[in-house]
């Protein structure tokens, strides 16, 4: 009753702009949490049940949260697999500054929960939520190598040096994730994939694949594939992510190559001041 009449209370005209501004400032706060719990319930669980349903594993140089039913030697390994993509990271980057938190399931509970929730579906080998408090990658059992685990934490390095917004308002995510794939080796063994890039650039008197300012590939299904047309995660993750990867990948493979870290670094510097199209051409 107290609690009611100190409500009533508070609401009894005349109310001042102080207390409007608290009641705004609250009504905020209740559909923040409403509208990320309804779209993104595997962030919310990830940020605030991740103590409940999982060990976290005493290790000082990142957070690492496994699944109840991992083994001794397991936790170990992952571990070690932290130390060994770590080093992928300090060689495309100089160092590594990111200390994201890490989720690792050995069975598909904890990619459903805290990651994909319809990995019955396609199975799913990592994830990474990329939020103004800090990254947490996802891993699934599938995910827990080296290559996996390089990838999601290139994305976690670039959030870190640039920052939260400026990531998202400035980075097209082919950029992302053709970082992603310099330290993602599977594309190595994507055979077929190749065979569909050759495809790509057999058609329609195609001389170069790759210009500084997004040229155009046609494929046989009409669509056009080129950078100008993959800046977003809608535009990326489609049913031809795969060959969005390769052609990624491909170019910037080609712009490392030319400015290497050196290049990275002042790309990640002019971003403060310039926008992307004129820091990656310069």
């Amino acid at each position: 009753m107290n609690a009611i009449k100190t409500i009533l209370d508070f609401l009894k005209p005349p109310i001042s702009i102080k207390k409007w501004v608290g009641i705004s400032f609250l009504l905020l706060i209740f559909w923040l949490i409403v509208f990320t719990c309804f779209y993104a319930p595997t962030l919310v669980r990830t940020f605030f049940l991740k103590d409940f349903y999982l060990d976290k594993l005493d290790f000082e140089q990142v957070s690492i949260y496994v699944n109840p039913q991992m083994s001794t030697k397991q936790r170990k390994e992952i571990i070690l697999l932290y130390q060994k993509s770590r080093l992928r990271i300090d060689s495309l980057f100089g160092s590594t500054e990111s200390k994201p938190t890490i989720l690792v399931g050995t069975t598909d509970e904890v990619m459903q929960r805290f990651g994909y929730p319809n990995i019955e579906k396609e199975t799913k080998t990592g994830m990474t939520h990329l939020t103004p408090f800090g990254a947490y990658i996802v891993l699934s059992s599938e995910g827990t190598n080296v290559d996996v685990l390089s990838h999601e934490l290139s994305h976690a390095e670039l959030m870190k040096r640039l920052g939260w917004k400026t990531r998202r308002q400035k980075i097209p995510i082919w950029f992302d994730e053709g970082l992603a794939m310099l330290v993602d080796r599977r594309f190595e063994y994507w055979s077929a994939l190749k065979e569909d890039w050759k495809k790509l650039l057999n058609s329609e008197n195609t001389d170069s694949v790759f210009i500084s300012q997004y040229s155009t590939i046609p494929f046989e299904s009409e669509e056009i594939f080129a950078l100008e047309n993959l800046q977003t995660t809608e535009e990326f993750f489609t049913e031809n992510a795969q060959l969005h990867y390769f052609l990624a990948q491909q170019e910037v493979s080609r712009w490392y190559k030319a400015n290497g870290k050196k290049g990275l670094i002042q790309l990640i510097e002019d971003l403060e001041i310039k926008s992307f199209e004129e820091s990656y051409d310069k």
